[in-house]
């Protein structure tokens, strides 16, 4: 981003008097807090798809991560992000009047809603409603049908949907001059290989301009996890073997998930299902959706 690019945002958030910050965490007692803004950069070193547009009373900018296709508007009275994943929807709407999170899913709808000292919180699915409003320390709550665990559940996934739009501001949307995003994701995975299960495989791919030291990181399917160690070089594959992690990836769907020596989750990729001999693949390798294709281990698929 080029200084008049900069001038013209820092103008368009100036209007946003009332917003200092995106809130994009709510925390457990419902108040939401939040970090920076926009850590936005130049476009020349962000991953995968980008489509970009800045006039002079509007910056929209989107990524296709790992994570999912994440949205960011800035107007002079709002501030959206969105991140779309396969099986849901997260937004954060705000304005100096209000902020609204809201997860939407094939099963419910959760919106959280905050004005003034008011928070109020409503969910709906085919199992009922609930309403939960919150003001100067007073609790009220409305509700139809028995979905307290359904509701419960929701306020949990939108938390950790809201903690991947916040990864995504921080390993994307760089501020111009400082050091590279660390860029490695789950590439390709082998859960069902035709014959010798030994040749079952999960692949990382760095897919930043730097190399990145992976000592200590970890990587497992919540009943086995692997450690690893060395350097994984830019624009290289790391081929990690049944035999050599111990991970065994069933067949009939699974739940992978790479964290950095900090225990903070840099990927994940869960399946349902998978076909003899074919591997759930990234395309483009790194930031693209997955697909299945013939294994191509260490090479791009």
């Amino acid at each position: 981003m080029n200084l008049s690019d900069i001038a013209i945002v820092a103008s368009i958030i100036a209007g946003l008097t009332s917003v200092p910050f995106v809130a994009s965490t709510i925390s457990t007692d419902y108040n939401p807090i939040g970090t920076t803004v926009l850590n936005m950069s130049s476009v020349d070193d962000i991953p995968g798809e980008l489509s970009r547009s800045l006039t002079s009373d509007k910056f929209e900018q989107t990524y296709n991560t790992p994570f999912g296709k994440f949205t960011i508007i800035v107007e002079p009275h709002r501030i959206y992000q969105e991140l779309i994943r396969p099986d849901r929807r997260v937004t954060v709407e705000q304005t100096p009047e209000k902020t609204e999170w809201k997860l939407s899913t094939q099963e419910y709808i959760l919106v959280v809603s905050k004005t003034g000292k008011k928070i109020v919180d409503r969910f709906t699915s085919p199992d009922g409603y609930l309403e939960k409003t919150k003001e100067m320390g007073n609790i009220s709550e409305s509700t139809r049908g028995d979905v307290e665990d359904e509701y419960t559940d929701a306020k949990e996934m939108l938390q950790e949907e809201l903690g991947r739009m916040e990864k995504i501001k921080q390993e994307y949307m760089e501020i111009p001059g400082t050091g590279k995003a660390v860029r490695i994701a789950i590439n390709e995975i082998l859960p069902n290989p035709v014959g010798n299960d030994t040749t079952e495989f999960i692949e990382l791919y760095n897919y930043g301009s730097s190399d990145v030291d992976v000592t200590g990181w970890s990587i497992g399917d919540g009943s086995t996890s692997y450690t690893l160690s060395g350097a994984l070089v830019s624009k290289n594959f790391l081929v990690l073997w049944r035999n050599e992690t111990g991970i065994a990836l069933n067949n009939n769907g699974d739940d992978i998930k790479l964290y950095d020596g900090n225990n903070n989750l840099v990927d994940e990729f869960s399946y349902s299902s998978s076909t003899e001999g074919k591997s759930w693949a990234r395309v483009p390798d790194g930031t693209g959706s997955f697909e299945e294709r013939n294994p191509t281990p260490g090479s791009a698929n």
